[in-house]
């Protein structure tokens, strides 16, 4: 009996040794995201693929950089950002990058004085573009920072006049018009709240007889939020490529992609080259 119950263990672990040898690798959780690149530069083992802004890399990544080429890279544990140059290679440790056969890696200091630290789930996701079919609010998303934001919306009909309403969330209008336009911007006299949350409503009549409706709703960023993004926002418009890319990926990932489209139009006329850039900055 126990003999059995030996040889039946023995058969229970070798099938599970076969069933795991059969499973697929779990995809490695990615340690950094780069957030610029210039110049000649792939990574990947068995056939080499050419690095690009917002491509994502595992521990144990090579990047080969060509001479002259350039890189900055930011690591999702602490939010520390790196600069590369080559020729030589950049290899991916879990918490840091070395440089080898002549690459230079330094540390970038934080021009904003706080690391600005991202997750690295969905973070680059393909950009959803929706398709035009009807009246549809395309502006203000869910939630903004501005509180003035613009107000927007498509329509598939060539000629229509727009009736536009901003109502609270008791229910009141704080802000009503007429347009023939796709887009509005609210007057200086109407500021919204920091904290509340709103909603946009466009009737559209075609020779004054209404035929289609559309509503959404946003909500001002609260106080602690807009501060938060204030504190890690560049300096300026044109600071350097990956500070810009850093700052529009956290307002992605908090959701606030009104301000980050503004930063990926930037960008995208930065580095033209790359299309991810474009298709955020075009993506609503």
């Amino acid at each position: 009996m126990a003999m059995m119950t030996i040889l039946k263990a023995m058969r229970g672990a070798f099938a599970a040794t076969a069933i795991l040898a059969g499973m697929p690798a779990y995809a490695q959780e990615p340690v950094a995201i780069v957030t610029d690149v210039q110049g000649g530069a792939t990574y990947g083992s068995a056939v080499a693929s050419p690095v690009s802004i917002l491509s994502q890399l595992n521990a144990g990544d090579r990047v080969k950089l060509a001479s002259g080429a350039r890189m900055a890279m930011l690591y999702y544990a602490d939010g520390a950002q790196f600069d590369a140059r080559g020729p030589g290679t950049v290899l991916l440790d879990a918490k840091r990058p070395r440089g080898a056969e002549g690459a230079v890696v330094e540390l970038r200091p934080a021009s904003s004085g706080a690391p600005v630290r991202l997750k690295s789930a969905g973070l680059v996701q393909g950009a959803v573009v929706m398709r035009n079919i009807g009246l549809r609010v395309v502006a203000p998303d869910p939630l903004v920072l501005s509180v003035r934001p613009e107000l927007a919306w498509t329509d598939s009909r060539p000629e229509a006049t727009y009736d536009v309403s901003l109502i609270d969330a008791a229910g009141t209008r704080v802000f009503q018009t007429a347009t023939n336009a796709r887009s509005v911007r609210l007057p200086e006299n109407v500021k919204l709240v920091p904290g509340q949350s709103y909603a946009v409503q466009v009737a559209a009549r075609v020779r004054d007889v209404g035929v289609q409706s559309a509503r959404a709703e946003f909500k001002i960023a609260p106080d602690d939020l807009r501060k938060q993004a204030a504190a890690l926002a560049p300096k300026s418009a044109d600071a350097p490529v990956a500070e810009r890319v850093a700052y529009a990926l956290w307002l992605d990932q908090n959701d606030l992609r009104d301000e980050a489209r503004k930063w990926w139009a930037g960008l995208a006329q930065a580095r033209p080259e790359q299309s991810g850039l474009r298709e955020r900055a075009g993506a609503r």
